[in-house]
């Protein structure tokens, strides 16, 4: 692998950055940009893996264009998926490479890929490439946007919060240079800031009512952060103040964050009404935090059936929080899995210590913690990061009567 010779302060501003990988493809990229007014451009030898590389080590702010070489590389999704966790979503990507295939040409432009180029390149081909985009290419050719991640639950106190907030945090620390959004849509009671040790404000509700004027320096204004990679959005209002926001105004949000932020985390009061609503229908990924008792056995049948009716749903995970200790009475971890049509993705067990004691330091979980290990292996699911084999462990056996029977009517 060849990095970059450029330093910091060379590439702090560059408009371009081309990773080519042999020396006919540099000299004729290098040419090309000579007779174009892209602005500050670099080029330098590699794959697409020298650019992500370069890109996870140097710190600075992605370039505006960022062309790709995937010549050689088999697993070129994978390393697509790499690459967009390291640099902003707004980033136009090109990829050149040595394979003349359409399946190949069509899957790029899905993942938000501008255009691909077979080798060898030649001017006339990066004039097409990279100029207004106008071609029959945008049909198929998906935006790059950031992935929306909404996360509810069947009840209060089943940690939908706990889990939304340190997953948000989860992914920016776990994620080279991702960029994270944690929005926190209880205007009234929200602890999601405080638990990422951040402070409050009416931010989210500001933001709401001036959608129409969003812009990168509004946004960097607005969210709060500590370390330029984890964001958040929450209110405070007074008891007595209404909060509608405009119809649509969180789908314009959403479309703004989406532009700047790898992953927009959506911590949900409720399913129900029409702010729930306008978050499942543009979440990429719902997360239903529940635990095993038969009011949330019942509310979740009726909440995944709300959210699996929409005309696009969103890929949903159950997440089956032990957010209290076990007592007699309670409904039995494989009761409760056996009575639901949809498999438990991950299964957090109880953990009595360092949920309750991050969260009044405003600290991240220990590596030690339960609660901490069950994020993490929900953040590796949404990621593709790794997998979490919830039908080998948790496809109960049947069971009868009792407790059981209540389980099974929640799905008539």
């Amino acid at each position: 692998m060849i990095a970059p010779s450029k330093t910091r302060d060379d590439t702090q501003n560059v408009s371009f950055m081309g990773f080519v990988n042999d020396a006919a493809s540099e000299s004729e990229l290098t040419r090309f940009l000579k007779t174009t007014v892209l602005g500050s451009t670099v080029v330098e030898r590699g794959t697409i893996r020298t650019a992500i590389h370069w890109l996870h080590k140097s710190g600075v702010r992605s370039p505006q264009r960022l062309l790709v070489d995937i010549s050689g590389i088999t697993n070129v999704l994978d390393e697509l998926d790499g690459l967009a966790n390291v640099c902003e979503p707004s980033v136009q990507v090109y990829v050149i490479g040595d394979r003349n295939d359409v399946g190949l040409y069509r899957s790029l432009l899905q993942r938000g890929v501008q255009d691909y180029i077979v080798t060898p390149i030649s001017a006339e081909l990066l004039r097409r490439a990279l100029g207004d985009g106008t071609d029959t290419a945008d049909a198929v050719r998906q935006v790059r946007n950031g992935r929306v991640i909404a996360v509810t639950g069947t009840r209060g106190g089943v940690g939908v919060t706990s889990v939304a907030a340190h997953l948000a945090r989860e992914l920016a620390n776990e994620g080279g240079r991702r960029r994270v959004a944690y929005l926190d849509l209880n205007p009234y009671n929200g602890n999601g800031a405080n638990l990422l040790g951040l402070a409050g404000g009416n931010a989210l509700v500001d933001v709401l009512s001036n959608v129409g004027h969003l812009d990168p320096q509004y946004l960097d204004r607005t969210l709060n952060t500590r370390d330029n990679r984890l964001y958040t959005l929450c209110a405070e209002l007074e008891y007595t103040e209404a909060f509608a926001p405009d119809e649509k105004a969180l789908t314009d949000l959403l479309n703004v964050l989406g532009q700047h932020f790898h992953y927009i985390i959506l911590d949900m009061p409720s399913g129900g009404g029409a702010l729930a609503a306008e978050a499942f229908a543009n979440a990429t990924l719902v997360c239903v935090v529940t635990d095993q008792s038969v009011h949330s056995a019942r509310t979740l049948t009726r909440l995944m059936h709300h959210i699996q009716g929409r005309l696009r749903p969103p890929t949903t995970h159950i997440v089956l929080n032990q957010s209290r200790t076990a007592a007699r009475g309670a409904v039995h971890t494989r009761d409760f899995t056996a009575a639901l049509e949809w498999p438990v993705a991950v299964s957090i067990p109880f953990d009595g210590q360092a949920p309750l004691m991050a969260e009044n330091l405003g600290d991240p979980l220990p590596s030690r913690s339960e609660f901490g290990r069950g994020v993490k292996a929900l953040a590796g699911l949404l990621t593709g990061d790794g997998l979490v084999s919830s039908r080998r462990a948790l496809r109960a056996g049947r069971a009868s009567g009792g407790l059981f029977a209540r389980l099974r009517g929640a799905r008539s």
